[in-house]
């Protein structure tokens, strides 16, 4: 089994949170980096609360600070419809966010006009496969800053 797919797995992707949780770093997201030939980013660990089931949901996310904001995308690979966090976080933008064992209380916004224009410029200069996923959709990738509670 390669470790791509065991880190897709269900007790991998556990695994790779609990990573996340304790060291900031992931392994999924450092494996994507890599096949996409650029910079593994620091990663975050984000809770959100299901908008159906009320459960606490947890996703590990590479994170960025522009502008002094904390940000993460909602890329999902270019996937037609947003990653189920976005959607939760939509529901209730109160969130729950571990850096390095350090958490925190946070409200989620999804940045628009031009706020999310000089901040997705940004981005893509950072990580330009950005930009080949928002030409594979028809969706506006979502920005969301997390700004502390």
């Amino acid at each position: 089994m390669s470790l791509l797919k065991m880190l897709m797995s269900p007790a991998g992707l556990r695994l790779d949170r609990a990573l996340v949780r304790w060291t900031g770093h992931s392994l999924l997201n450092r494996i994507f980096a890599r096949q996409a030939g650029f910079e593994a980013q620091p990663a975050l660990l984000l809770e959100t609360r299901g908008r159906k089931s009320g459960a606490r949901r947890q996703a590990a996310l590479p994170y960025f600070r522009i502008d002094g904001k904390l940000l993460v995308v909602g890329s999902k690979g270019g996937m037609p419809t947003d990653p189920a966090w976005v959607t939760n976080l939509r529901a209730d933008p109160a969130v729950r966010v571990w850096i390095s064992r350090r958490a925190f209380d946070a409200r989620a916004r999804v940045s628009g006009g031009e706020e999310r224009a000089a901040l997705w410029a940004e981005l893509l200069a950072r990580v330009p496969t950005y930009a080949h996923y928002q030409s594979i959709t028809t969706r506006e990738i979502p920005v969301v800053i997390l700004e502390p509670a």
